[in-house]
């Protein structure tokens, strides 16, 4: 009876790695993951965050990456082993926490989880690490209302304490909520008061123990700076979407894109209106739960499904400061276990015809999906390892050759996955720097740093610049030209080489200047010094 309980947790996991494999094996053009893979990097080698570099994510994003790092070596590979990881115990948490509920489903929200939050974003994230501990914390509370065992109430406590290192409003919502939750299902009891006391008290431990760690590291004004101020006062300048921001414009138009290639245009249209359906569950959450409470708000409201209502929004609301598409996702696990249990659960059949429905439109865009993560076939072996990609990478290529490792080379906006994967080094404090969300001072302290290290070579990302931006930033304002800071020093101080992967190569005036001395001919008939061909864009 054992080993049939467990078979199925043993073959969603197993199928799950199988499946994700194909998309963690690749390199996708996320800068976020550079940000994060090169700041555990810096932590392995023992920098500080947020006075040795400035990110604004949590130091848990750092230190747990970074950890196994210093483990196992710097490398892609324990990246991506350490990705599939959290994913597979991502879907395997969903899954307990379905089958707690009695679901009559509930395979479905681990499978939607499965396909929407890895294949759409391959890459090292902070969102999936925080969900992981987040969604720990919550199997921990809700086994300890089951079986009230004292340490997994501390459990509980620790684990979200953990997902505050990660992402500080994701897991004091998520205290709050457990505390909620408790005084909804137990105050008045004598166990009520201990409870809670056990609860903060896991959580308090850890946060104590970061803030500890970082005053006696002489670093806790740039850490409150950084996770405090920062968010507060720059976050919102451009990260302001409508809601559901980015389905049509980013994900439905770049499906269509990849249907033409087989299918005409009617057919891939309706192909990729197909693909909606569990996108637009994820969006209308909120709402769906609401209409399904409505009918049987007893049902809906029991002592069972209580906590997923108030864990569930908590991680939610943790995910709404940029309502797009991606950050709906992140918020979803609960509430969308939630949403198929409550509708396994109605006699209606229109609500099971949906559930139907849902599942049928998944497993079609897993399969659509799958194909386009095995299109990357392009081996690209690099200083951290061997990556798949869907194209030559001509700009890695580059740094690989004409840059040593450890030289250091300035990455402009953000593409810092070129400082991990060449193993260069970024000269400034800051792997990303946009307008409106850097400050002016903190770009004048990176044109003081490129000025100071004469830093030879330079790597300005056209596609993610300027304007362009405002692909993904719809409240992104490129400032005056008489506004512009660093721009105008590169022009001013480097020379264009070519262009690769619509990356301008640029080289430092001085050092391009004394090459060609030290190159000069000095015989007729000399062979010139080579220069790098021009047009070689596209991403």
């Amino acid at each position: 009876m054992s080993r049939r309980r467990y078979l199925p947790y043993i073959l969603l996991g197993v199928t799950s790695a199988l499946y994700l494999y194909p998309f963690v094996r690749v390199l996708w053009r996320i800068g976020d993951e550079g940000t994060l893979v090169y700041g555990a990097q810096r932590v392995a080698e023992g920098a500080v965050p947020y006075r040795d570099f400035f990110e604004v994510m949590g130091p848990g994003s750092f230190y747990w990456l970074g950890f196994f790092f210093k483990m196992f070596g710097t490398s892609w590979l324990v990246a991506r082993v350490l990705l599939l990881i959290t994913a597979v115990a991502t879907t395997l948490i969903v899954y307990w926490l379905a089958r707690r509920l009695d679901s009559a489903f509930a395979a479905l929200p681990a499978v939607v989880t499965l396909v929407l939050t890895i294949p759409l974003w391959a890459a090292t994230n902070h969102h999936w690490d925080s969900n992981l501990f987040a969604l720990l914390a919550f199997a921990a509370f809700v086994s300890w209302l089951d079986r009230s065992r004292r340490w997994l109430l501390i459990g509980a406590g620790v684990l979200s304490g953990v997902t505050t290192l990660f992402m500080q409003q994701k897991g004091l919502l998520l205290l709050l909520a457990l505390v909620l939750t408790l005084w909804a299902l137990r105050r008045g009891q004598p166990d009520f008061l201990p409870a809670v006391a056990r609860l903060v008290a896991g959580y308090a431990s850890v946060v104590a123990a970061e803030v500890l760690g970082f005053y006696l590291a002489g670093a806790l004004p740039d850490f409150f700076y950084a996770n405090v101020i920062w968010p507060i006062s720059n976050y919102r300048n451009v990260n302001s979407v409508p809601y559901g921001f980015g389905l049509r414009d980013l994900f439905w138009s770049s499906w269509v894109d990849s249907l033409l290639l087989l299918f005409r245009p009617s057919a891939a249209h309706l192909v990729a209106d197909l693909f909606l359906l569990p996108f637009l569950a994820i969006v209308g959450l909120p709402v769906l739960l609401v209409g399904l409470a409505f009918t049987r708000r007893a049902a809906a409201f029991s002592p069972a499904t209580l906590p997923y209502w108030i864990a569930g929004f908590a991680l939610w609301f943790s995910e709404i400061h940029r309502s797009d598409v991606n950050h709906l996702i992140y918020g979803s696990p609960v509430l969308l276990v939630l949403c198929v249990y409550l509708c396994g659960q109605r006699q209606n059949r229109f609500w099971r015809y949906a559930v139907r429905a849902l599942a049928f439109s998944i497993v079609l865009f897993a399969a659509f999906d799958m194909l386009v993560a095995q299109a990357a076939r392009t081996k690209v072996i690099t200083r951290r390892g061997t990556v798949y990609v869907h194209a030559e990478d001509a700009a890695l290529d580059f740094l690989d050759q004409q840059v040593k490792a450890r030289e250091e080379v300035f990455v402009y906006p953000y593409y810092p996955m070129y400082y991990f994967l060449s193993d260069t080094a970024n000269p400034t404090k800051f792997s990303i720097l946009m307008y409106h969300i850097n400050t002016e001072a903190q770009f004048r302290e990176a044109v003081a740093a490129l000025e100071r290290r004469k830093v030879k070579y330079v790597l300005w990302d056209g596609p993610v610049d300027g304007p362009n931006l405002k692909n993904w930033f719809p409240a992104y304002q490129q400032p005056s030209p008489d506004k512009l800071i660093i721009e105008p020093y590169l022009t001013e101080h480097y020379d264009l080489l070519g262009y690769k992967n619509g990356f301008r190569l640029l080289q430092r005036k001085e050092t391009s200047e004394s090459a060609n001395r030290e190159f000069q001919p000095r015989a007729a008939g000399a062979v010139s010094p080579v220069r790098f061909s021009m047009g070689w864009g596209g991403l």
